[in-house]
């Protein structure tokens, strides 16, 4: 009686840490971060680029620009964009201008955190400290699982 208790205990757990992975996946695709309409503040574009598709689980579409503000501040401004949802999203800048695929080197990169929105209008901030003088492209990295949603060469 004792062996079959066990057994249903390991099954019973496994069930458990099985569906609890399932669960954990469709919360991520299915709650996508969300959307914005904001107004983007006026300013001098430096460079702008189109997201591109590296696969059909990590993609993204929609125009970002490198943009010089009136207080000589800079942003990176979404418009129009559609990112594929995941965990753990991150907005860099980087000095490379292209990438072979998902696992590819990020290159030297200014990070400006967690990415606030997978859909929309919106604008993120670049510190005053950073430079941007070597900025080629702007990346949307998944930190848990260190590869690259999706990218932009600016130009």
């Amino acid at each position: 009686m004792k062996k079959i208790t066990k057994i249903i205990l390991i099954v019973t757990i496994s069930v458990i840490v099985i569906g609890s992975g399932i669960g954990i996946g469709i919360y991520f695709w299915l709650n996508p971060l969300g959307s914005a309409n904001e107004t983007l503040s006026p300013g001098t574009t430096i460079s702008e680029g189109t997201f591109v598709e590296l696969d059909s689980s990590h993609w993204g579409t929609g125009t970002v620009r490198l943009v010089k503000l009136a207080d000589e501040s800079h942003q990176i401004q979404f418009d129009n964009v559609e990112i594929a949802n995941g965990p753990d999203l991150y907005v860099y800048l980087s000095n490379k201008s292209s990438f072979t695929g998902l696992y590819d080197d990020n290159g030297e990169i200014i990070d400006l955190g967690l990415l606030p929105y997978n859909k929309g209008r919106f604008s993120v901030d670049i510190p005053t400290s950073e430079s941007v003088l070597n900025v080629n492209s702007v990346l949307i990295w998944c930190l848990q699982f260190n590869v690259i949603f999706t990218y932009a060469q600016l130009q």
